[in-house]
Order: C-alpha cells, then sequence, then structure tokens
C-alpha cells in the first residue's frame, strides 16, 4: 500500500484543516524531497586544498574551546565562593558578561532554567553596539557587590576602585591585552582589562569570533563561538553559587566540572549521531540557494538561536534578506527550539513546509521524559535532537524543587553553526562562497558597507 508522504498530505490541507492536537504528525512519512537532479562539476573535486570540512572544523575548534574552560574550573570554583559570601552577607552579584547577540539572551534571569542568584547588569538585545559598550555605566555596583563583565571603561574601574570586586571576562568584542594590537577598536582611554578589574577569568574566544578558516575567505575565520563559551562560564558560575547558597559544607568545585562534563558529552553526540545528517542537509540547501532560493531562521521561544544567524559577526550575510515569496519551492527555512514542540514553532514549520521549503528543526526529543506528539525535529524535513530533555537544566540543587543550568541554548546553536559552515562548503565547493559579515568592532570596518552591494545583487 502507497505511504502517504507528509508533504503531499500537509498541501492536501489534512493535517492544518484537522489542527495540530490531533493529528499524530509523527507516523506521517518524514521523507525529505530529493535533491535538484542537475549537479554541478563542482559538487566533488574543488575542496581549494581545504581538506577538513568546515563542520568538522567547527566542531573541533568548539571541543578545543571546551578543553581550555576545564583548565578554568579551580578559578570558577574559586570565583564563585566569593560570589556566594558577596550574597550571603547582602550585597549583589551581577553579570554583563553576555556581549553578543545570543548570551543576553541564553544568561537572562528570565531564561529557564536560570537559579536567579546573579543578577542581569545590562539588557542590550538588539540595539547593542560598539558605542553601548564603551559608555555601559557601572555607577548602581556598591561596595561589597561583585560584578562579572566583559565591559572595560573609566565608569568600572571607578566601581572597582569603590569596593566592587570585578571580574572581567575577555570577548572579541572588546579590546584587551591579549588580542593582537590593532585588531579591535580601543576602548575609553585605551583602558584595557587589568586596568579595571581584580580579576580575569579567560574564556578562550579568539579574537576572530569565528572557528572556521575558509581557504576562500582568507580575509576572516567565519561561525561565531561567543555564545558557547561565555554561557557555559556562566552555567558553571551559576551553578557553583547556587549549590554553595543552599549547602554551607558545599564542596569549593562540584557543579561547574559536572555542567562542563554534561555539555562536553553532547556536543560529542554531534559528531557520533549528526555529522552525515548535517552534511546532506548542507548540500541541499546549496542546491536551493543555487537555485534561487532564500534561506529564512526563526526563533520564537529562545530568540537568541535566531540571533546568532541573523547579520552577526562572523556569520552569514544571507539569512533572512531578500524576497521570501520569489520562488518558495527552492527556499530553506530553519527554526531551532529549546523545546521539543514549542507549539508556535511547530506550526510555522508546518506552515513554511506547505509553501514547499526544505524545513531544517533543531530541538530536544523529549522534555523530563515526555515524548510529545508533532515534535518540531519530525515536523521538519531535517531534524536535529540537540540532545537537552530536561526542561530546567543539569545540575541538581539541594532543596531546590526544578533542575537549573541548560545546555539546550548552547548545544542548539553548536548545531547550527555546524550546518551553517558546511553550507559554506558545498556552497564553495560548487563555485558559489558566500559572503559573511566582519564585526563592528573590527578596526577598519568598512568591508560591510562594500561588500552588501554584491550580496544583495547575487542573493548571498
Amino acid at each position: 500500500m502507497k505511504k502517504t508522504n507528509r508533504r503531499e498530505l500537509l498541501r492536501s490541507g489534512a493535517i492544518l484543516g484537522a489542527g495540530l492536537a490531533g493529528a499524530n504528525i509523527s507516523e506521517v512519512s518524514a521523507a525529505a524531497p530529493k535533491p535538484y537532479d542537475c549537479i554541478s562539476k563542482w559538487d566533488h573535486e574543488y575542496d581549494y586544498g581545504h581538506k577538513i570540512l568546515f563542520m568538522e572544523e567547527y566542531y573541533q575548534g568548539t571541543m578545543n574551546l571546551l578543553g581550555c574552560l576545564n583548565g578554568e574550573i579551580d578559578h570558577i570554583g574559586e570565583l564563585s565562593s566569593r560570589a556566594a559570601s558577596v550574597i550571603k552577607n547582602g550585597g549583589t552579584v551581577w553579570q554583563s558578561m553576555n556581549i553578543g547577540h545570543m548570551p543576553s539572551r541564553e544568561q537572562s534571569e528570565k531564561r529557564r532554567g536560570n537559579p536567579g542568584d546573579i543578577r542581569d547588569h545590562t539588557a542590550t538585545g538588539d540595539k547593542q553596539n560598539q558605542g553601548e559598550m564603551r559608555e555601559q555605566a557601572f555607577e548602581d555596583c556598591q561596595k561589597g557587590d561583585m560584578i562579572f563583565t566583559n565591559y572595560c571603561n573609566r565608569s568600572l574601574q571607578a566601581a572597582r576602585d569603590r569596593g566592587v570586586y570585578v571580574v572581567c571576562v575577555p570577548v572579541n568584542y572588546v579590546n584587551n591585552e591579549f588580542f593582537p594590537e590593532g585588531y579591535v577598536l580601543p576602548n575609553e582611554d585605551n583602558l584595557v582589562l587589568g586596568d579595571v578589574s581584580n580579576e580575569i577569568l579567560h574564556s578562550y574566544i579568539p579574537h576572530e569570533q569565528g572557528l572556521v578558516h575558509p581557504p576562500e575567505i582568507p580575509y576572516m575565520a567565519i561561525c561565531p563561538c561567543c555564545v558557547t563559551a561565555l554561557g557555559a562560564l556562566y552555567w558553571m558560575l551559576a551553578g557553583e553559587v547556587a549549590n554553595k547558597l543552599a549547602d554551607s559544607k558545599a564542596k569549593e568545585v562540584d557543579k561547574s566540572a559536572e555542567f562542563l562534563g554534561i555539555l562536553t558529552d553532547r556536543i560529542q553526540n554531534i559528531q557520533k549521531m549528526h555529522m552525515q545528517h548535517i552534511r546532506e542537509t548542507a548540500v541541499e540547501m546549496a542546491h536551493r540557494v543555487r537555485a534561487g532560493g532564500r534561506w529564512f531562521v526563526k526563533s520564537i521561544e529562545h530568540t537568541g538561536f535566531q540571533s546568532e544567524l541573523v547579520r552577526v559577526a562572523s556569520g552569514p550575510w544571507m539569512p533572512n534578506t531578500g524576497d521570501w515569496n520569489a520562488n518558495k519551492l527552492k527556499n530553506v527555512f530553519l527554526v531551532t527550539g529549546m523545546s521539543p514542540a514549542f507549539k508556535e514553532e511547530v506550526a510555522i514549520a508546518l506552515e513554511k513546509q506547505v509553501e514547499g521549503a526544505f524545513v531544517i528543526g533543531i530541538g530536544p526529543s523529549s522534555v523530563d521524559g515526555v515524548v510529545p506528539p508533532g515534535r518540531l525535529i519530525d515536523v521538519a524535513d531535517a531534524g536535529f535532537d540537540s540532545f537537552s530533555p530536561e526542561s530546567g537544566g543539569v545540575i541538581t540543587i539541594p532543596k531546590r524543587k526544578d533542575t537549573v543550568c541548560p545546555t539546550s541554548g548552547i548545544v542548539g546553536n553548536v548545531i547550527q553553526q555546524m550546518i551553517c559552515a558546511q553550507w559554506a562548503d558545498e556552497m564553495a565547493r560548487r563555485g558559489s562562497i558566500p559572503y559573511f559579515l566582519m564585526g563592528n568592532y573590527r578596526a577598519g570596518r568598512g568591508f560591510n558597507r562594500m561588500m552588501q552591494p554584491h550580496a544583495e545583487a547575487r542573493g548571498y
């Protein structure tokens, strides 16, 4: 008996007419459309001397970054003990170690799974720019408080001098003494982190921000990693502080090592379980884009995912640009979530699939042991499990009902960055090298302005 293809069923209106709640989408065939038959001479032999796939380079760079963070665990233990003491003594522990598109959302006090002991000091969101980085004020931080921050200016220096304990975390967006001179725009009065802090907690974010170095794009590294480093450090600190506030006899190093170990295992699962599927997905994306399709991304429950692929330093120029309606049957639509079946995300994935787009879904396969019907990864033509099935996080704190410190944001973003990296590889192999954006924090930042008309004319 012929099995109905889900795409045909969707176009017939059978599922949408019955409503999402009543449709057992997981039982419908998830067969993705076959790639275009017109395979060019660029498909296999042209690698520009680059012998490692871009997705593999991103993965290796991520693992190296996590390995470096492992060396900071003892330091995190000491800093979290100080932070817990500050809170017990009536002070406030602040954090503005969240410069970047996704970190401000991933590390928000309101983010699901955040224990809430460390207070947000900034909420820059989409309006963040280099001017705000220099001008961020710290007058509200009081003597006896503590702050973890990426910033470097006179206001922070004054806060330290009046008794705020300042821990600076290096980030690619802010010049510091560990980066090549002249690469990043200077800070106020040419200050560096040692001038304004009591301690420096290293993040190991490369000054280039990207983890992939395509020979076809020799002037920059692509595919950012900022949220992996800052997010991991933040959740390691948050877990340790929460544990020490709950248990006066807690070990100095405990929850940070546990979190980093779990996160590392889950990212290793990407290599074990998703690499071939990422390659196949990237090839389909390249065929569609080269045939005139557009590439759009959307995240609703956790908007940070979308922000990491749209107009971001070291990120692709293409996502969410151009006319979606011009060639709907060749479009690509990527949705990344932190829940397995967030209603609005599933709905928009189905909507775009009905229109003819190739839909990519990234998210957990279950939540707290429950596998819901109509999961995003089932609805999508290409679904990727983010191996993060907890509604809260991976850390259990004494006397706290909910778990804390999630991995869903970091792992989900690593997957979408690996897909992006391999899309760039497949495009380059076919003679269609895409444009990527340089960060506005870099010295000599006229590149984006100069390349924009060329990218707009070509589409990618």
